[in-house]
Parts: structure tokens; C-alpha cells; sequence
């Protein structure tokens, strides 16, 4: 079992198209067996985003440790920056805006886990990305 996780470490999971960004997720079923939640990395490139979605059954929380964005949640919008803490209860419409010329670093954590699994889908091009 692995208990130390970097970014040089961990898959590297893609997504191209309108909204580019990189995920590595980090502790997973696949790295640890973990069986309540998944947790990873995330670069949202310059001028990109997370296009607006949600989650049917998970709650999930981002940790900003880089960069600025203009993030939506529900009906509310902020601008987060490192040290910025996001919670996203399930089937609420979520989304971030990074148009700054630097990239976007956050953590997301879900619980419980399978995000990772739907993200590779959606890389693959296997799995539709789910907007709103």
C-alpha cells in the first residue's frame, strides 16, 4: 500500500477540447484500496475551465494551491485563490473559470470515490462529459 503521493507519481489523466486540464489522481482504489473517498491534483490550463456540472451522488471538496479563478456554485460565485476551500454537496451545478494567464492548482476529494474512474472515461473520449 502506497501512503505518500506526488504529483510526479501519479497518472497523468488528460482532458482535451474546449476546456483543457490535467488530473492526477492520487489516493484512489487502484494506488491505496481505499473504499470512502478519492483525492487528486488538478491543473486547469490559462483561459480554460471546468465547465459547469454536477454530481448525482457525491460530495466533494477543492483545496486551491495555485492560481485564481472565478468559481460558481449554486446560485453563488467567488473568486478563489490559494488557500480558497470549496465544498459541493451532491447534484449541486458547480463549475470554475480560469482566465488568468497562469494555471489553476487544486485538490479535489470525493466521497464516496469514483470520480476517478469517470474521469478517465471522459479522457478516453469512453464517458460524455456531463455540463449543464
Amino acid at each position: 500500500m502506497k501512503y505518500f503521493f506526488s504529483r510526479e507519481d501519479a497518472e497523468v489523466v488528460r482532458i482535451e477540447g474546449e476546456a483543457p486540464r490535467t488530473l492526477y489522481p492520487c489516493v484512489e482504489p487502484r494506488t491505496t484500496g481505499t473504499h470512502h473517498f478519492s483525492m487528486g491534483l488538478q491543473q486547469v490550463d490559462p483561459h480554460s475551465e471546468i465547465p459547469l456540472h454536477s454530481h448525482d451522488d457525491a460530495e466533494e471538496i477543492l483545496f486551491v494551491f495555485g492560481g485564481r479563478a472565478t468559481a460558481t456554485v449554486g446560485d453563488e460565485t467567488a473568486e478563489i485563490a490559494p488557500g480558497s476551500v470549496v465544498f459541493i454537496p451532491p447534484r449541486t451545478n458547480h463549475g470554475f473559470v480560469n482566465d488568468h494567464d497562469e494555471p489553476l492548482w487544486i485538490t479535489w476529494t470525493f466521497s464516496p470515490q469514483g470520480f476517478e474512474g469517470y474521469i478517465r472515461g471522459v479522457a478516453q473520449g469512453t464517458v460524455q462529459l456531463k455540463t449543464v
